[in-house]
């Protein structure tokens, strides 16, 4: 839980940060104390606030109407953030103003007012193919303590979908043998307990083997899983960030330079090989560890869209209709001729080139 103490500095930075707001800023200080948010949230809410309480110091606004906050809106649309951007941060602002009205303190004039609608069932990065993961996993040299690091962060990322915070927060005693199968307990997504396993095969434990081995921080069941090796933070914990930074470089050294192919493509890469392999959305749901299916459900509907080739098809049916009824006949006369064997074999081929 967040205290006034706590967030007292930061309110005192707000203040000194936009001198001449007229619009009580003691108020941020207590919404984000009444928000009882993880760390990572209330910095969220933070950075909201004051982007919001910017854009009003600088339009000369001490008492914000509901016409100033339609107007704030529209300043975000026609802003380059992106689309999701903009909605957390007019989100922050109907909260703050919720608040305010729940308080007696303002009344709720965010109330109502819609922002950026963002399509949730599109994903905005891009999974590998199945060809990718192996050419990737061979570009990894192994021969030092970073190499070995790299190399077993990306077979987690790969087979057991982990994100860069549950990486982060891994330490060794976190891998335990049950039944004779290892798992890793991880601290998922919005928990405070590691109580989520996710299965170690014999690859990924012998990477992970390989990678202890060559630490030089001499590390115990206490050390995280994943150390730096930088002078300055030599066996500490990796950020987030600098997770991020690691498989991003690996991913441009394999050839793979795009802004829609980061470290969090991993993990959509292990979720869109779960449901391939199985053909059970259930079971890719519980492999990402996702609360609602429809999540997982956005990995499915963007491999269909890329296996669809509708627009092809509709190219061919206008302008090479008769060219492609000729051929499909064609096909079907050759098929007929065809026995048992042959026909499991081309209707294998055929699938396989779909």
């Amino acid at each position: 839980m967040n205290t006034a103490a706590q967030i007292m500095p930061v309110t005192h930075f707000y203040m000194q940060a936009i001198p001449g707001l007229n619009f009580n800023t003691d108020l941020f200080g207590r919404f984000i104390d009444y928000t009882d948010r993880k760390k990572s949230t209330v910095k969220g809410y933070l950075t909201c606030i004051r982007h919001f309480a910017y854009w009003l110091q600088t339009n000369n606004i001490t008492q914000p109407t509901r016409e100033d906050i339609k107007a704030y809106r529209d300043y975000l649309t026609n802003s380059e953030y992106a689309t999701g951007t903009q909605q957390q941060y007019l989100r922050a602002v109907k909260h703050f103003f919720k608040w305010t009205a729940a308080e007696g303190l303002y009344p709720n004039i965010a109330d109502n007012i819609h922002g950026a609608k963002v399509r949730n069932n599109i994903h905005k990065k891009d999974a590998l193919s199945r060809e990718d993961v192996p050419k990737i996993a061979a570009t990894i040299d192994r021969s030092d303590e970073q190499g070995k690091r790299l190399y077993a962060l990306y077979l987690l990322c790969i087979t057991c979908g982990l994100r860069t915070i549950e990486i982060n927060r891994a330490n060794i005693e976190d891998i335990k043998t049950v039944g004779g199968i290892s798992y890793l307990y991880v601290q998922g997504k919005g928990c405070d307990d590691k109580d989520a396993p996710v299965e170690l095969i014999p690859e990924v434990q012998e990477a992970i083997k390989a990678y202890l081995s060559s630490r030089s921080d001499k590390p115990t069941p206490k050390s995280p899983l994943f150390a730096s090796t930088s002078n300055r933070s030599k066996g500490g914990r990796i950020s987030t960030a600098s997770i991020s930074a690691m498989l991003k470089e690996m991913l441009v050294k394999a050839g793979y330079d795009s802004d829609r192919i980061t470290a969090h493509s991993l993990r959509h890469t292990s979720g869109t090989g779960a449901y391939k392999a199985t053909g059970n959305l259930l079971l890719a749901q519980k492999h990402q560890r996702h609360a609602d299916p429809s999540t997982t459900e956005i990995y499915i509907h963007a491999e269909e869209r890329a296996e669809r080739h509708t627009e092809r098809q509709v190219y061919d049916y206008f302008f090479k209709g008769d060219t492609i009824q000729d051929q499909q006949q064609e096909v079907l006369q050759l098929i007929a001729t065809l026995s048992p064997e042959k026909l499991a074999a081309a209707i294998d081929f055929i699938k396989a080139i779909r």
